[in-house]
């Protein structure tokens, strides 16, 4: 049996929370072609062949860090989803709702490691350094960089990190979390879902010897087309102590959704196609 090599940068389980389940679609623009496109599968919606692949004592290991996600991001991901759900319509806050908002909450904080577009900065990165450091390269140095960079014969990533490892550091370092859902009170107004499962935002909220260290202190996640879940780290200057649920106005929804627009690689997707067109008709079109 072969082993699935096609992996998303965004879960699939999240992906169909946008579907338009009424017509078993979804809606996508890429700003970058200008292009309307729609899907009836999440399969190849935000996806990279290899994404998440690595070398594992000299072989080539595609499942690990699928295995990792599935394990800790995605198996229990509706099931954590309806219990949001239910939280909002009853306000019942119980420790079932409270781990359920952590789940999202460490989903969301690997939104930007797990992206091809940090993957591929990372590999800049070490790339830039490892030239300057063999511009006065020895043999023996030289052949210990060719060893270390063997792997991109095989693969364009070095996938050195487990991501359930890397969330549960971020949310640590996040200390006490603060939440704020937001839901759509126009029914006409939909979140999108952008080409990163969820936004990071760094501010200094630990002290280090190095005082320019910043950490994730913000994630945001559109977590469905009517439910945007923002955490904020309790360490944040000046942050207001309390998690609140909102019924938010059209151009709250609209600015959230233009911020992920804009800071997408290059597609949003929507359970709506006429709010798509609309949104990037009217907001979309003046930033491009």
């Amino acid at each position: 049996m072969s082993i699935p090599r096609n992996h998303h940068f965004v879960s699939q389980v999240h992906i169909k929370n946008f579907f338009n389940k009424n017509l078993n679609e979804i809606f996508v623009y890429d700003k970058v072609l200008d292009n309307h496109f729609s899907k009836k599968t999440s399969k190849s919606l935000f996806s990279e062949k290899d994404l998440n692949t690595k070398i594992k004592d000299g072989q080539k290991d595609f499942a690990s860090l699928e295995k990792d996600l599935n394990t800790y991001f995605e198996k229990d991901f509706k099931t954590n989803s309806d219990i949001i759900k239910d939280f909002i319509l009853d306000l019942n806050y119980s420790e079932k709702v409270n781990n359920a908002l952590y789940y999202f909450a460490k989903y969301g904080a690997i939104g930007e490691v797990r992206n091809p577009r940090h993957k591929q900065f990372v590999e800049d990165a070490l790339t830039e350094v490892f030239d300057k450091l063999l511009a006065n390269r020895t043999p023996e140095l030289e052949n210990e960089f060719q060893s270390a960079f063997a792997y991109k014969k095989e693969m364009n990533y070095i996938n050195s990190v487990q991501y359930s490892k890397v969330a549960n550091k971020i949310v640590e370092l996040m200390g006490d979390l603060i939440f704020k859902i937001e839901i759509p009170k126009d029914e006409n107004d939909f979140f999108l879902l952008p080409d990163f499962c969820a936004s990071n935002v760094r501010e200094k909220i630990n002290e280090y010897f190095n005082p320019d260290v910043k950490e994730i202190a913000y994630i945001g996640l559109p977590l469905s087309s009517k439910i945007y879940i923002h955490f904020y780290s309790s360490k944040i200057k000046n942050i207001k102590n309390k998690s609140e649920i909102f019924l938010v106005e059209s151009p709250i929804v609209t600015a959230l959704n233009k911020a992920n627009f804009d800071f997408s690689e290059s597609k949003v997707a929507c359970e709506s196609k006429d709010y798509l067109t609309e949104f990037v008709k009217n907001v979309a079109q003046q930033c491009i």
